[in-house]
């Protein structure tokens, strides 16, 4: 059953990927839109993850980073949580994983809630931050 369920989600996620590949969230409305934008007109952590997910498929990392500074560590966090793991099976390593440190999510919501303000300040540098 659990072969089942990690197979039906690697489809569903290479499903989302092609979609996200062949339809620019930019351009197709097909995509939802930021609540907290739409409401505030400001920007949270999230905004242009969509966008930067299409630049990502398409190997354009400086699209990636004007849409979402974040996306990369965010998804290096996420690849670096499986990898690790992966890398202690194969090679019998006892690599640690430090997402599971104590301090570990403390750091990552005050590097969020720093970003999410830092982005909505109209000022250089930060300005660059707001989704291009």
């Amino acid at each position: 059953m659990k072969k089942i369920v990690h197979f039906v989600l690697l489809l569903l996620i290479l499903g989302v990927a092609v979609v996200f590949f062949v339809l620019d969230p930019g351009k197709t409305q097909l995509f939802p839109q930021c609540p907290f934008h739409a409401i505030t007109g400001g920007y949270c952590p999230g905004c242009g993850s969509q966008r930067a997910l299409h630049s990502l498929l398409h190997l354009n990392i400086a699209g990636v980073v004007s849409y979402n500074f974040l996306f990369l560590p965010a998804a290096l966090l996420v690849l670096y949580h499986y990898v690790y793991s992966i890398l202690n099976r194969f090679f019998g390593w006892n690599l640690p994983n430090l997402l599971y440190k104590k301090q570990t999510p403390w750091i990552i919501l005050i590097v969020v809630i720093a970003f999410w303000i830092f982005r909505n300040l109209p000022w250089y540098p930060f300005s660059v931050l707001a989704p291009g």
